[in-house]
């Protein structure tokens, strides 16, 4: 157990959905989209700097820590039957 890896991302709410981070192409930027793999950040420290670093440009955005390696987005709603229908 005390070998064991944690994976670190960033989770981005928009109006669509969750989705993951995908890319920090320059200091100070981050991109996401829901059809590119989750970008997996070094250490849990980078991955809460840049949630807060989102958080502060108005964007709502948590650090998740997974125990294995995500190659996919949440959710593809668009893909499927599934609709949201308030009750």
């Amino acid at each position: 157990m005390a070998n064991r890896k944690n994976f670190y991302y960033v989770l981005v709410m928009t109006s669509t959905g969750p989705v993951f981070v995908t890319d920090i192409p320059e200091r100070n930027m981050a991109e996401w989209d829901r059809l590119k793999i989750p970008m997996e950040f070094g250490s849990k420290s980078y991955a809460q700097e840049v949630a807060t670093g989102l958080k502060f440009n108005g964007h709502l955005a948590y650090m998740v820590v997974h125990p294995y390696e995500l190659d996919y987005q949440p959710y593809f709603y668009s893909k499927g039957d599934f609709k949201w229908v308030d009750k």
